[in-house]
């Protein structure tokens, strides 16, 4: 018989393997042994979102994380990009053809923010000979098949005939049918325990019987699974017996399984791992093991092949003993943090596969341990080399080595918090090299004359110059982070180096540069066009021998935009000063004022103006592309810079609205719709300029003005301010997020090593503009939130770098219940945080969250910008819009109250 089971959607993270494999469209398969392996190329799968289906004739079936430990598949990944996938032969959905044959159909969807694409796999693998018992023990699960021997029809046909032995040829296929039905099973863990086909399901456990075997499949940590030592390893097992009956007549069919869940220990260099030699309850002492092999990614390995890459496996009285060097090609190092620190971590996943039949017995167990393994953290303390040239005024350093997956993400200096691109921005040279052996380095110079380093006179012939620095790094894929101080210093000769300083007025900015010992021998940049004759005629320059000035109109196109407001502009001016003869910047400037500008005016006819402006945020915005919320509204002028609209308020799609006795005409410029044509995929919801304004205008008697809309915005846009809002926390049965606890199953139960799946929406809220961003998440013994003791989960957006399990932010997707994903967050809280705790809470627990109502475009809303906002916002891309919204605002959720096992 099989279970009807239900399956729901699992979204894979992504990995890769070292190994090199022969590749059909970036998809490889390779039938071993009980096991299908498919390796997956990274080029297929980076920066995608990937799901992968199982066939079932014509049924598409998405794997979930329960079909997966119900069904026979596993996954391993490393930090390149590939996947590996094992698949159990005897899987859900293999098709058997009964001469040891089995078909496998699986397809791999992945999709980008416009396109999907599917990989299909299909792969037929022969076993040569089915042993009498099969035992597999991979990541996420534990199988055995027996042969069950139970009589069929035409068995017992002979059987009531009194004919000895109840066998005869059938008469057909019809006669190979058993018509004992599979009612119960009974686990022994010690205590019997007895379930149906459906409990044991929902307990994740598969159980399938075709004519001639019986298979149960399930995880490792379940009520009826029985922890024990063998030979001092630790052990997952399960004895069962499953129960058959066909009338008055009952047969019973054993079913154990044993696998390894420990054994391993390390050297400085070398990983050993054991496994019993006699694994009971699987076999007796007297068992005669036939063959042994190890091997890995579930290939076995020659006896040359191991030599060359220094393994060594053998038996001893109470073990089958692997040794493995750390330094394997098969294996991979993997950065990881642990208390604000860098280290790394070994993985490789061997193999061992045994036979052996029991004496006197020609009954034959195949035994194979899928066993990946990752060593513990070891301590990788960066190092920075200085190699700074007074002569040329810059700071050198290299720090390293760092494994591939560490990025540079922010610089602090005294004057505060600058990411890379930041710190490139303001006169940072920041550049990253790979070496020979894989890993990589990151070099930084800077001028001796930035703005972040200090300045001293020893004595009166040389300056110190002093640059402190913390480099803040980010560990991929995990989003993890940590830090590195570095103190640059340098002593130079006494001399006068050039400044820039400035001032504005209401139309310029007014540049001074002095020289200094240099004197005029060196090379200015405003914005990023350099000061020729021709520039500085332009610009209004005058010299006088010992500094320059210069006049620069805030419309030049060397001026930065940095915000629109309803009656002035922000706009910055760089200036960088550069030595010519060395190459090297001497320093840089950077001025912002606020220009007053017409930006709307309003008429008492009715009539509207409106100045657009390119700004820093949209580089490659074409002002004359903007139209009004009416596509046939264009500007009525319009250049590389700016953009102006001219109209009555009753035209171009321009709305009304009555507030406390003023009626408020809105429109809004962005781009016309072939520019902002979205494919049904696409997940970019902001268009790429949104610049909205209005007009008031008091309501008497004497005046009215007359309105019509012609048309309406098909792009939403969060209100600049909003009324109270309603945010509610839900605990989800499963990671589906398709069911939910109720107010009325509180206080419940759960185990310190139960997953807990929690929901947080913005209620009763229809705006895609809008983000939901969790800023902290902590547990409390009581539903105070400021009670303690207090373990924190969510950091400033981030998953608590401390946990040795950390939340995991999950992605939300439009269906029939969520409408709008940003307004939706959801993460696991990962209880083994709570068991390997020193202060692990006792007895009860109650989750709090403080989450922010944001508006994306927003440049000052600081808690909107945390350093994993973008993570938890998944594919909705931050833009930044021509306009500050108002300061987010905060809510607190809380859980109920949960009892802790």
């Amino acid at each position: 018989m099989s279970l009807s089971i239900c399956f729901q959607v699992l979204v894979l993270t992504i990995s890769t393997t070292t190994q090199i494999w022969a590749y059909t469209d970036g998809v490889g398969t390779q039938c071993l042994g009980n096991v299908l392996r498919v390796t997956i190329h990274g080029s297929l799968l980076m920066g995608t979102h990937t799901d992968l289906d199982v066939l079932n004739g014509t049924d598409v079936i998405n794997v979930s994380p329960l079909l997966a430990t119900q069904c026979g598949y596993s996954q391993n990944t490393d930090p390149w990009g590939n996947m590996l996938l094992y698949i159990s032969l005897q899987h859900c959905f293999a098709q058997s053809r009964g001469d040891g044959m089995s078909a496998t159909n699986l397809q791999l969807r992945t999709y980008e923010p416009d396109s999907e694409r599917v990989y299909p796999v299909s792969k037929t693998c022969r076993l040569p000979q089915w042993a009498s018992r099969e035992v597999l023990c991979s990541h996420n699960y534990m199988e055995v098949s027996v042969e069950h021997d139970l009589p069929t029809v035409e068995q017992l046909k002979w059987m009531a005939a009194g004919v000895k032995g109840g066998s005869s040829p059938t008469s057909g296929p019809g006669g190979m049918k058993s018509p004992f039905r599979l009612t119960e099973v009974i686990f022994y863990t010690p205590q019997d325990k007895t379930f149906s086909p459906m409990e044991l399901s929902r307990l994740g456990y598969g159980l399938h019987t075709s004519p001639t075997r019986l298979l149960i499949r399930g995880p490792y940590n379940t009520t009826v699974t029985d922890n024990q030592e063998v030979a001092g390893v630790p052990m997952a097992i399960m004895r069962s017996s499953v129960v058959y009956k066909h009338r008055w007549m009952l047969s019973l069919v054993n079913a154990e399984v044993a696998c390894p869940t420990g054994g391993l220990t390390f050297t400085d260099n070398l990983i050993i791992w054991r496994l019993p030699r006699h694994i009971r309850p699987l076999m007796s002492f007297s068992a005669e093991v036939v063959e042994a092999y190890m091997g890995l990614e579930a290939q076995r390995l020659d006896k040359a092949t191991m030599s060359a890459r220094g393994y060594s496996f053998y038996a001893t009285d109470d073990h089958f003993v692997l040794e493995m060097p750390m330094q394997s090609p098969e294996g991979y190092f993997k950065s990881t943090v642990h208390r604000k620190r860098y280290y790394i971590s070994y993985s490789v996943e061997p193999m061992i596969e045994l036979l052996w039949r029991e004496s006197g017995d020609s009954a034959e167990t195949r035994y194979k341990v899928l066993f990946p393994i990752v060593t513990p953290p070891m301590p990788r303390l960066p190092h920075a080399t200085v190699y700074s040239d007074p002569e040329e005024g810059v700071f050198k350093v290299i720090v390293g080595t760092f494994l591939p997956d560490v990025e540079l993400m922010n610089i602090t200096t005294e004057s505060g918090v600058m990411t890379t691109a930041e710190a490139i921005t303001s006169g940072f040279d920041i550049q990253q090299y790979a070496l020979s052996n894989g890993s990589k380095v990151f070099s930084l110079q800077v001028p001796f004359s930035h703005p972040t380093a200090s300045k001293g006179n020893p004595n009166v012939k040389t300056i110190a110059y002093t640059l402190r620095l913390v480099l803040g790094f980010l560990v991929l894929p995990e989003q993890t982070t940590f830090s590195h101080p570095i103190v640059l210093e340098a002593a130079v000769e006494d001399t006068d180096m050039a400044t820039v300083s400035g001032s504005c007025d209401q139309q310029n900015f007014h540049i001074t540069v002095q020289y200094g010992s240099q004197g005029p021998n060196i090379e200015t940049v405003i914005g990023d066009s350099v000061l020729t004759e021709e520039l500085a005629q332009h610009y209004a320059f005058s010299d006088n021998g010992t500094h320059f000035d210069l006049m620069i109109p805030f419309s030049s196109p060397d001026i930065a935009y940095e915000a629109v407001h309803s009656s002035y502009v922000r706009a910055r001016l760089d200036v960088h000063l550069r030595s010519p003869k060395k190459g090297w910047n001497i320093t840089h400037f950077s001025l912002a004022c606020s220009f007053p500008t017409f930006i709307i005016a309003c008429s008492s006819n009715g009539s509207i103006g409106a100045l657009a402006v390119k700004l820093e945020a949209v580089p490659s915005l074409n002002p004359a592309q903007l139209a009004l919320k009416d596509p046939s509204c264009g500007p009525v002028y319009s250049n590389d810079r700016i953009a102006l609209f001219y109209f009555h308020a009753n035209t171009c799609g321009t709305t009304r609205e009555f507030k406390d006795g003023v009626m408020v005409y809105e429109n809004m410029a962005t781009l016309k719709n072939d520019q902002n044509a979205k494919t049904p995929l696409s997940t970019n919801t902001e268009p790429q300029y949104r610049f909205r304004f209005s007009c008031t205008y008091t309501v008497n008697a004497s005046k009215t003005l007359a309105f019509s809309t012609t048309s309406q915005s098909k792009v939403p846009v969060a209100d600049a301010s909003m009324g109270q809002l309603k945010v509610e926390m839900r605990l989800a049965r499963d990671l589906t997020y398709t069911q939910f606890y109720s107010d009325g199953d509180y206080p419940m139960v759960r185990h310190l090593r139960q997953p807990l799946y929690f929901e947080v929406e913005l209620m009763q809220f229809e705006d895609p503009d809008v983000e939901l961003v969790i800023n902290n998440c902590w547990a409390t013994p009581q539903g105070d939130q400021t009670s303690k003791p207090r373990w924190d989960l969510v950091v400033d957006s981030c998953p608590n770098p401390e946990d040795p399990d950390q939340t995991v932010f999950h992605l939300v997707r439009s269906d029939h219940r969520v409408l709008f994903p940003s307004l939706v967050k959801r993460f696991e809280v990962k209880m083994f945080s709570f068991a390997e705790a020193e202060d692990s809470p006792a007895g009860q627990v109650v989750f709090h969250c403080s989450v922010v109502i944001c508006d994306p475009r927003s440049l000052q809303n600081g808690l909107c910008r945390g350093p994993c906002a973008s993570i938890q916002m998944g594919t909705n891309e931050v833009k930044r819009g021509p306009r500050a919204a108002p300061e987010p605002q905060v809510e607190h959720v809380v859980s109920g109250l949960i009892f802790l096992l």
